[in-house]
């Protein structure tokens, strides 16, 4: 992923800075209280995945070599499969709706444009009008806190990983929240996070496999 990005850049650093106090306005957590039946379709996951690998671990045992037997074509494989169905991981993103203000929301999914010219003029709407709300006396925000994220649209194989381990922070293109945009350039969305945040989103990058999204180290 190419993180070439000029940081002292005076429109981009003033796009950090509001984006810092917009989102310094927001109402924002890290934890939230799940109910019995969320906890268990967890739960149903990691049997799933475990299943999973079981089958996918034991393809070279003597009769699955003897019966060349597909590693998808086992009971263990269907067993992962179902529990996999039922617990609907997919669905399980209980902050989903944080840091994506009405206000702010852009006119389609930023994963949904095609061209590198029509996810900057995408983002551009957002940051522009955020920069209509924030006020002035409001533009000064501290840029040592929280953490700078890249997101590349066009490495994305929107999985839904990033989106369930994160809590919803990511969707399920792995776009992290409009609120959090600073700028697009290079075919690359930077974004901020808020440092309570930033937990959930490693969590979404340790099981990113495209590696789509990343820090600024």
């Amino acid at each position: 992923m190419d993180a070439a990005l000029d940081l002292k850049n005076e429109t981009l650093c003033r796009s950090l800075a509001e984006t810092i106090a917009w989102c310094g306005a927001q109402r924002i957590t890290a934890s939230v209280e799940e109910t019995g039946d969320v906890k268990h379709r967890r739960i149903l996951g990691h049997q799933a995945a475990e299943l999973m690998n079981r089958a996918f671990l034991d393809r070279n045992r003597f009769w699955n070599r003897i019966l060349r037997r597909n590693y998808t074509d086992t009971r263990l494989w269907r067993q992962g499969e179902e529990l996999h169905r039922q617990a609907d991981l997919s669905s399980i993103a209980p902050l989903e709706g944080q840091l994506r203000s009405p206000s702010l929301r852009p006119n389609m999914s930023l994963a949904e444009v095609r061209t590198a010219t029509g996810r900057d003029e995408l983002v551009l709407s957002v940051v522009a009008r955020r920069s209509e709300l924030v006020g002035v006396q409001e533009r000064s925000a501290d840029a040592s806190v929280g953490k700078l994220l890249l997101y590349a649209p066009a490495e994305n194989l929107a999985d839904g990983a990033a989106r369930y381990a994160s809590k919803g922070f990511f969707d399920v293109d792995n776009v992290p929240p409009w609120d959090t945009w600073v700028s697009f350039s290079r075919g690359i969305l930077l974004s901020w996070v808020p440092p309570q945040l930033v937990p959930l989103a490693q969590s979404g990058i340790d099981v990113n496999p495209e590696c789509c999204i990343q820090w600024i180290e």
